[in-house]
């Protein structure tokens, strides 16, 4: 994972929503329940709003699933993501940009899964819903740290 370069941050908009973003995946991401997880997306307006004096529904207009022109839901804010996978299987350096495309980004977990299972003796015949790929995304992520490793948890009969 390469860090975004002027390349992919064309605007402070992206660099705004590039800072949520790992914002909420290094502390949001640590929290146990909505009330949580409501407060820190209260945490990142105010912080939005003050220092970089930008609106935040503005900046995040995006996110907006009900187009009431606020982003005001942890579904809506879910919606921010980054991750590098767009970029082909296998590259050593993947740019880390925006998912905007939330249908694109299905097409390529299936293509690169898809990939997987062919190069694989031991194919993986995964169904990849969205908080799979979300999770699959935080995962990567995690793992591309330096010294990254994570404990993952699932219910019993998730499927996990």
């Amino acid at each position: 994972m390469t860090a975004p370069t002027k390349k992919e941050l064309t605007t402070g908009d992206q660099c705004l929503r590039l800072w949520a973003h790992e914002t909420v995946r290094i502390f949001g991401d640590r929290l146990i329940n909505n009330d949580d997880r409501m407060w820190m997306l209260q945490a990142v307006k105010e912080c939005t709003r003050a220092p970089f004096g930008s609106s935040f529904d503005t900046v995040f207009s995006h996110l907006d699933n009900d187009k009431n022109g606020k982003v005001e839901t942890l579904d809506e804010f879910r919606g921010l993501a980054f991750g590098d996978i767009f970029a082909k299987f296998g590259l050593p350096d993947r740019p880390y940009e925006e998912v905007i495309d939330k249908a694109k980004l299905r097409v390529m977990a299936d293509d690169h899964l898809n990939e997987y299972n062919m190069q694989s003796d031991k194919p993986m015949p995964l169904v990849l819903f969205n908080f799979a790929i979300e999770h699959l995304m935080r995962i990567s992520r995690v793992l591309k740290q330096p010294g990254g490793h994570c404990l993952t948890v699932g219910v019993g009969g998730s499927g996990r």
